[in-house]
């Protein structure tokens, strides 16, 4: 199972005639869930992945070892593997945890909705801060939760449900472990941000039913594009233009959601003022993890 679902690359134990362990795990779209235990010593090693693994420690202690760095792992510290780092894990005997894993797509895709839009820079987390306080502990009491309800019913809940309660994880994720973009996700509140910016955010939000150039909303703010670009970037981590394509991938889904009988990806691409079919729905897939015509479907089997 180590090799073939969680993606280790190595595993050794010290006393193989005495080894013990236990382990299941549940797939949901965008996270899965999994509990894990040892009687003896193990070492595991992982490579480079495309999802944050966070390990919450139920009894006993192990370890992590991130580029050169050894961390502890116990009741009083969680575990958390970034993504796209190779780690080392050293499970004493005894120990027992439940493992969350999120994919960086969703991890992103929660981040642009958080910041208002897709920021420029890769989301970085720094694995040797400690969780905030009370984040950490709200996302400790959150997993063990799901993990409790899952183990025995998600054959009974609506996928619906199920899509709430993982994006409850991964934001609970997002605040509680400290990134490059934490400062911006406990910053002050978009009226603390300069007059261009909420100028701006506010004719976009109004004009969600087409594009609109920079030159126009420079227009409007009475800046420069220049002076536009920057107070953007300081306020809020990503440029005008961006928040204005989320504004109306957003609109797009919510009119998906709510699906009349003739709703169509072409014709909710239009009203929201996308020009091309292609591109709206690659930009589509990239904020929301799934395609157009995957939620529209998804809204009339609801129907």
């Amino acid at each position: 199972m180590l090799l073939t679902i969680f993606g280790a690359t190595g595993f050794a134990v010290e006393e193989a005639q005495r080894f013990e362990g236990v382990a299941n795990y549940l797939a949901l779209s965008n996270v899965g869930l999994g509990f894990c235990g040892y009687a003896g010593r193990t070492l595991i090693d992982f490579a480079e992945i495309d999802f944050a693994r966070l390990q919450i420690p139920l009894r006993g202690n192990a370890s992590i070892s991130l580029n050169g760095h050894l961390r502890g792992i116990d009741g009083q510290q969680p575990g958390i593997i970034p993504v796209g780092e190779p780690a080392k894990i050293v499970f004493e005997a005894g120990y027992e945890q439940v493992l969350v894993r999120i994919k960086a797509t969703a991890l992103e895709s929660a981040l642009a909705t958080l910041l208002g839009a897709k920021p420029r820079s890769a989301l970085i987390f720094d694995a040797a801060a400690p969780p905030t306080q009370p984040g950490g502990q709200v996302l400790r009491d959150l997993a063990i939760f799901l993990a409790h309800q899952l183990n025995s019913r998600a054959t009974q809940l609506p996928s619906a449900m199920l899509t709430e309660l993982e994006q409850s994880l991964i934001v609970a994720f997002l605040s509680a472990h400290r990134n490059n973009f934490s400062e911006l996700l406990e910053g002050t509140a978009k009226e603390a941000a300069p007059r261009a910016v909420r100028l701006a955010e506010e004719y976009i939000e109004a004009s969600w039913n087409r594009a609109i150039t920079i030159e126009e909303l420079a227009a409007h703010t009475n800046t420069s594009i220049r002076s536009l670009y920057a107070a953007f970037k300081k306020a809020r981590g990503y440029s005008p233009m961006a928040f204005a394509k989320t504004v109306r991938l957003r609109r797009a889904r919510q009119m998906l959601l709510q699906a009349q009988p003739r709703t169509s990806v072409s014709l909710v691409a239009f009203k929201c003022g996308f020009g091309n079919l292609g591109h709206f729905a690659n930009d589509f897939r990239q904020m929301f993890g799934e395609l157009p015509s995957e939620i529209l479907a998804r809204a009339r089997q609801g129907d």
